[in-house]
């Protein structure tokens, strides 16, 4: 496995640990194959969007700042989990921009397991959070901030 193919999974991995805050169980699952599927399909194609992992970074880091501060719209995006499936495309632009030799199908494995990894960790923080009954709101909208913040960054 390269480097490069590591590194074009690392996304789902932040991601997928700042979203499993957010989220209710049901869709971790589909949201990992969806971080797969997209990112061995963004291998394949090799087409370029410059501003989509702009725009990935920018819906995370307002989706946590609404979390933080409480807004009413927080409240809706935990209710309605359908802004958490465009993310899977959006984030899946590294693969296609980054073309390398890797397989499509070790790609989408690589980012799938990457996404698993990142859902398994954020279940381990949350269940230790909530051990403190504290609400997992600040956290869910940290990690967001956050993994908008590092996507930002490595765009």
């Amino acid at each position: 496995m390269s480097l490069h193919l590591l590194w074009t999974s690392a996304d789902s991995l932040i991601v997928a640990f700042a979203l499993s805050f957010a989220l209710t169980w049901r869709h971790a699952l589909p949201l990992a194959l969806a971080f797969g599927l997209c990112d061995g399909v963004g291998s394949a194609l090799g087409v370029s969007l410059p501003l989509a992992d702009g725009l990935a970074a920018m819906l995370l880091m307002v989706s946590g700042a609404a979390l933080l501060v409480r807004l009413p719209v927080a409240a809706r995006l935990l209710n309605t989990p359908g802004w958490l499936y465009v993310l899977p495309p959006l984030l899946a632009i590294d693969n296609a921009v980054l073309r390398a030799p890797d397989a499509p199908l070790l790609a989408a494995l690589s980012s799938a397991t990457m996404a698993g990894l990142g859902f398994a960790c954020g279940a381990v923080v949350l269940n230790w959070w909530r051990r403190d009954l504290r609400d997992a709101r600040p956290l869910a909208g940290i990690s967001l901030i956050a993994a908008g913040s590092l996507l930002a960054w490595g765009a």
